[in-house]
């Protein structure tokens, strides 16, 4: 690499008057007044200083020296400095603009003089150059030719990329954030307990309804085992009520007998001596009152049979209300004890297991998941700003990784739902779900890993199809 670095140029600057030392090698100084960057004169023309002499600059109370060639010129007492180097010409440069300005040499600017890195490097090219680059230079029109394909070619491959890319643009809608997704539930503690069973492992398929797993509560296993002990007490005070109310029932045809043969013993006679008499006597008229009130179920006198019953029936329905009430009273402690037992919602496969028996839960733990019998699907991003352009049933492309090979399969549209990225909460957008076609449960399962990422393109409708298309047609 050939670098130019450009000198003062002599011939274009002015002389000044200051003083310059030049030390001759026979210790011969003389000081000069008047000089420029070509050269000097000096006053005193009977000494001859052509050749070599040292050149001083007084700078700051010190002087720079450097060695310098001298050589006469035309007019007497004139003298040019020959082939002086870009480090020599930019400290006397320096010193010569600081006369003309009438400022003091800066050190900065003096040690930068100093400094200069490299000397003149001609720039141009010598002859015998020039005629080897004539020599190597191909023909005109071969060069032409060579040219005209290189550019062709360039231009070729420039417009490929940029047609491949609008070709993309319009024919197909690229999705962010793509990834597979597992319809997944998760099962977590009702309330906290032990664990007392676990009735799947991973990998287990389960029915909607089955016992995934039992959490224990010892408070509400006692609560349970109390009131039913209060249920069976309940149960033996109503039997107990019915028994003896059943015993009071059975005695009605004996005491109806009693009242009955006390009132024949009273009429009989009666009637027989007086058989036309029209008024009874208070006797017969008391134990007839007293059969028929018992025949529709009065007592003729408090504390009968009528009382009685009619307190045994009280007693039996209030042992009858405390035993509904004491059923009703477990049956919620129960319902309260099953919250603890998981069931599962739906049919699946058990995805994953977060516990183990008899370890203890804090309510809403993990307890299992469970994924549903239904196909994984790709689920991506689009923003809104494409929403005439995407529909349900559109035909896409997904490229997955399985082992380490990229594979494709085709899918389609099934739902399309507003919602934000999930990468970038802030954004708001679509959410697209894509199923893929012709892939079972078992191979959704093996070839798409839950949250894998995906690469997901929707095909849009051939660009001739969408400006041939109807004006009254919705996009």
């Amino acid at each position: 690499m050939n670098i130019r670095h450009a000198c003062p140029l002599p011939d274009l600057s002015f002389p000044v008057t200051a003083p310059l030392h030049l030390h001759k090698a026979n210790g011969c100084k003389i000081v000069v007044r008047r000089w420029s960057l070509a050269g000097f004169w000096v006053e005193d023309t009977s000494g001859d200083l052509v050749g070599d002499v040292v050149l001083s600059v007084p700078f700051q109370g010190v002087e720079v020296s450097f060695p310098a060639t001298l050589t006469a010129a035309d007019t007497p007492g004139q003298y040019h400095f020959v082939d002086l180097t870009v480090r020599q010409r930019e400290t006397l440069s320096a010193f010569h603009q600081g006369v003309l300005s009438g400022q003091m040499v800066s050190t900065a600017d003096m040690i930068t003089s100093l400094d200069t890195p490299v000397d003149l490097v001609p720039m141009g090219e010598t002859e015998e150059e020039e005629e080897m680059g004539r020599a190597k230079a191909r023909p005109r029109f071969l060069r032409i030719l060579g040219n005209s394909v290189v550019y062709l070619m360039l231009a070729l491959i420039l417009v490929a990329g940029l047609g491949g890319q609008i070709w993309q643009r319009l024919s197909q809608i690229t999705l962010d954030h793509a990834r597979f997704t597992a319809p997944v539930v998760e099962y977590t503690a009702p309330d906290a307990g032990y664990v007392a069973r676990l009735t799947v492992k991973v990998g287990d398929d389960v029915a909607a309804g089955d016992v995934l797993a039992q959490i224990e509560d010892p408070d509400r296993r006692s609560d349970v085992e109390e009131v039913r002990t209060e249920v069976l007490l309940a149960e033996r005070r109503l039997a107990t009520a019915e028994d003896r109310l059943a015993r009071h029932l059975a005695l009605r045809a004996a005491r109806r007998a009693a009242l009955f043969e006390a009132f024949q013993q009273l009429w009989l006679p009666w009637h027989r001596h007086d058989p036309r008499a029209t008024r009874y006597p208070p006797r017969i008229e008391a134990a007839w009152r007293a059969l028929y009130a018992f025949d529709r179920g009065r007592d003729s006198e408090a504390g009968g049979y009528f009382d009685m019953l009619a307190t045994l029936q009280s007693g039996v329905e209030e042992r009858q209300l405390d035993l509904r009430r004491w059923k009703r009273e477990l049956r919620h402690r129960k319902a309260a004890a099953d919250k603890l037992l998981i069931r599962a919602r739906s049919a699946g496969t058990v995805f994953a297991v977060h516990t183990r028996k008899t370890s203890y839960v804090a309510r809403n733990a993990p307890i299992l998941e469970v994924e549903d019998r239904t196909p994984r699907v790709a689920v991506a991003w689009l923003d809104d700003s494409m929403a005439r352009d995407v529909h349900i049933g559109m035909t896409a492309d997904i490229t997955y990784t399985f082992r380490g090979a990229r594979k494709h399969a085709s899918g389609t549209v099934t739902d399309i739902q507003a919602g934000a990225d999930h990468v970038r909460p802030d954004r708001f957008g679509m959410v697209l779900t894509v199923t893929a076609d012709d892939v079972g449960l078992l191979n959704s399962r093996k070839w798409f890993r839950r949250n894998a990422p995906a690469h997901v393109t929707l095909n849009r409708r051939p660009v001739i199809a969408f400006w041939s298309r109807d004006g009254n047609d919705t996009p």
